[in-house]
């Protein structure tokens, strides 16, 4: 009978390589199986790579048998090929060391051995959490006992000298500041892929995180259980934070969307696709506001067939393309290759000759600078895994020695897909480390010098009137006035802020030239010239887009004008002083005859910048104010103020104050509230003044009654002012009962809720 369950066990073991079994059908496997039959299941899961389906047989083995050292190996290998959890790792490997069997039997459930690759695995876990001395311990260890034919000996070659690169460059770590970005961009799951905007204010990225309604949970990974790779985007906030991310229109929940390289204009974003079984390159386009659907990449030699393509980059001048290929006639494994685009031909694609190890080299790229490239290898200088490396091409053209860049910016872990602003002060890049939130994080690097010399970069913004984003259609164009290629060059805007980018040479004239749409006829124009020094330079251009004319202009000049008026005459005051003042600056002004101020605060400002300060208007005969203002610059090129001031006379209304009450209530509603606010400010900015609260019924209820009510209301609002004024003898209140009413609703007229409000009510009267 045994023997029997086996068979109808590899039976449907059969039928799941065939037809994928549900996580729930192998769940029932592993209670209904005898152990025997688990480990055969286990073992050829593993060696299907099905890793998620036999960590869920291995975890029973392990109930079944928790001191088996065959299983803890098992759970070991999973954990650490599956999550790169190398603390588990190390947890269960080190119980599976004891024995080495060179002939191991891993369908036998009595294997009582393991092979000599638990070293290996241990020496990579060890590796992974720091402890270099074990892992090297291990990986000899390993070298020692293992079989010679063992496909893994020139890994744990190369990882014993990764442990010493490691070793020293700890040991003396690079002036650089490494962050994670936090919940806001990285998740539990893994998060990679990244490349920053020139400008550094867009971030994109590859993430496996779940669809938020639940759409991408039928298409997870059958072989390690992960959910699909969709594209996301953030941007960077006013106060430099990052917004939370959008995942891209192009993203299907059934496929994997990777990024892999976004233009400068960030209107194409390359992926990876593998669609074909293996990988290819292909991209997306920005059409009527939404990325389209992705297709192939159309370059020589890319995405040829049975190979393996798993970058693709442009750099931001557009003259040269490189990519990843682990073709038959590279130096290892994934090489890297490029082509130069001279004289409006593209060369050949070249195998970068010696940046290229026998291991993998991969996510390629260029900054502004076309002279220095940025890649990750694996090979023998990196820490572990994968390391960002830089090579620089000489005079030549030829590319220089690759050079480590060190830790922290590298671990020992995989730290791949560095990219860097244009000033290349801030880069970003993709890590498994010590520390993170998932599998993969995406960090922030702050260097403290830029690597970028000799180089312009034009760091322009089209700014809609309205705050709308940009019109698809619009775009600058671009051309070398003293150059030998004179040809105008199309730049389109970032649809969302409207910035748009290009390199630049130094000491050179240039025009610009702002086109609304391709009908545009005569576009506003402008020159400059880059400095000829050899340091980084940063050329900034703002216009403004006019939507209602479909034209784009040069910024507003602006200008902030004030008047000072009697407020109930409106007349002009002449003399009145005006004092602006802020955090950073005080400046006063006098009227003329006619009230005017005509200030210089306004003076190089630019759309979209902010006037905040506090303006205090005083004249003789009248109470001062303090008046706060806080103005963003917009479509109005000159920001008119008027000041209304009140006479400092006994007997009149403290200015338009008045509050009102509910019926037969004295307590003080939200709206007053705001008015009371507004006269403790008014008294608070003059110390001197004086003022009598009167207030009233309606004339519904008996004399009696209504006076003692509107004594009530004075006193409540009496003693607000109070609690927030200096000196407090200098207010007074007053109830007037019905005896002051505003309109004809006296006794037995009969008047509309409306008319009765009005009467309920307390009024401000200056005394002196």
């Amino acid at each position: 009978m045994r023997k029997i369950s086996a068979i109808i066990w590899m039976l449907l073991f059969t039928t799941v390589l065939r037809a994928q079994f549900t996580e729930t059908e192998v769940r029932n496997m592993a209670n209904q199986a005898s152990e025997q039959e688990l480990v055969i299941q286990s073992s050829r899961y593993l060696q299907e790579n099905f890793y998620h389906f036999a960590e869920i047989l291995t975890n029973r083995l392990l109930e079944l048998d928790p001191d088996n050292a065959n299983y803890h190996y098992r759970k070991g290998f999973i954990v650490l090929g599956m999550r790169t959890d190398h603390e588990s790792a190390i947890k269960h490997l080190s119980k599976a060391t004891k024995k080495i069997q060179k002939n191991y039997d891993m369908y036998s459930k009595a294997e009582d051995a393991v092979p000599a690759d638990v070293f290996f695995h241990l020496g990579r876990a060890y590796h992974l959490d720091e402890q270099f001395d074990k892992a090297l311990e291990n990986y000899k260890k390993f070298l020692a006992v293992t079989v010679k034919n063992s496909e893994l000996i020139k890994d744990a070659e190369n990882r014993i000298i990764q442990c010493d690169v490691a070793k020293k460059l700890m040991a003396s770590p690079q002036n650089v500041t490494v962050k994670n970005l936090g919940t806001k961009i990285n998740t539990e799951y893994a998060d990679f892929s990244s490349t920053i905007s020139i400008d550094g204010r867009a971030l994109y990225y590859t993430s496996r995180r779940p669809w938020e309604n639940g759409e991408s949970n039928n298409f997870r990974d059958p072989l390690l259980n992960n959910f699909s790779e969709d594209i996301y985007q953030s941007n960077l906030d006013p106060f430099l934070e990052w917004n939370s991310p959008n995942r891209m229109s192009m993203c299907k929940p059934e496929f994997n969307e990777a990024t892999v390289s976004v233009s400068i204009d960030e209107r194409r974003v390359y992926t990876y696709n593998d669609k074909s079984g293996m990988g290819d390159i292909y991209f997306s386009e920005l059409l009527e506001g939404k990325f389209g659907r992705v297709v192939p990449v159309d370059v020589k030699e890319v995405n040829t067939l049975n190979r393996w393509e798993t970058h693709y980059m442009v750099s931001p001048d557009g003259n040269l393309r490189f990519f990843v290929s682990d073709k038959e006639s590279g130096n290892g494994k994934r090489d890297i290759y490029f082509s130069e685009n001279i004289d409006g031909t593209w060369t050949n694609p070249e195998n970068m000759g010696n940046i290229n190890t026998e291991w993998d080299e991969d996510s390629p790229f260029m900054g502004l600078d076309n002279n220095i490239l940025y890649f990750s290898s694996n090979g023998p200088q990196s820490m572990g895994e994968f390391d960002i490396f830089m090579t620089v091409r000489d005079e030549n053209g030829m590319w220089g020695e690759a050079v480590n860049l060190g830790y922290p910016v590298n671990s020992v872990g995989v730290d791949i897909f560095y990219t860097h602003t244009a000033d290349g002060k801030k880069a970003y890049l993709s890590s498994f480390r010590k520390g993170g939130l998932g599998q993969n994080d995406v960090y922030e690097i702050a260097l403290e010098s830029s690597s970028v010399k000799n180089i312009a970069f034009l760091n322009g913004k089209i700014v809609h009137s309205k705050g709308k984003k940009i019109p698809e259609d619009s775009y600058v164009t671009i051309r070398c006035v003293n150059c030998s290629d004179q040809t105008e060059k199309q730049i389109f805007a970032r649809i969302s802020d409207g910035f748009f980018g290009s390199k630049l040479m130094k000491c050179k004239e240039y025009e610009l030239a702002y086109y609304y749409n391709n009908g545009t006829k005569n576009p506003y124009r402008e020159r400059f010239t880059t400095n000829c020094d050899l340091a980084y330079q940063e050329v900034v251009k703002k216009v403004l887009l006019d939507e209602d004319n479909k034209i784009i202009i040069p910024f507003f000049k602006y200008d902030l004008l004030a008047q000072v008026v009697d407020r109930d005459t409106k007349k002009p005051i002449s003399g009145a002083t005006i004092e602006f003042k802020n955090s950073d600056s005080k400046a006063t002004y006098t009227s003329s005859n006619l009230g005017n101020v005509d200030t210089e605060l306004a003076d190089n400002k630019t759309f979209g910048d902010v006037l905040q300060y506090n303006a205090t208007i005083s004249a003789k005969g009248y109470l001062t104010q303090i008046i706060a203002m806080n103005d963003t610059l917009g479509a109005d090129s000159i920001i008119m103020k008027e000041y209304a001031l009140i006479q400092d006379t006994s007997g009149k209304d403290l200015g338009p104050f008045l509050i009102l009450y509910d019926f037969d209530k004295y307590d003080l509603r939200p709206d007053a509230v705001v008015i009371l606010n507004m006269i403790v400010k008014v008294m608070n900015d003059n110390p001197t003044l004086s003022i009598e609260l009167g207030s009233h019924t309606d004339s519904r209820g008996n004399d009696d009654y209504n006076k003692r009510l509107s004594n009530k209301r004075a006193k409540s609002a009496s003693a607000y002012i109070a609690k927030r004024i200096t000196n407090p003898k200098r207010i007074s209140d007053k109830g007037y009962g019905e005896a002051k009413l505003k309109n004809k609703c006296d006794d037995g007229v009969k008047c509309t809720p409306a008319q009765h409000q009005e009467n309920r009510r307390t009024e401000f009267i200056i005394i002196k």
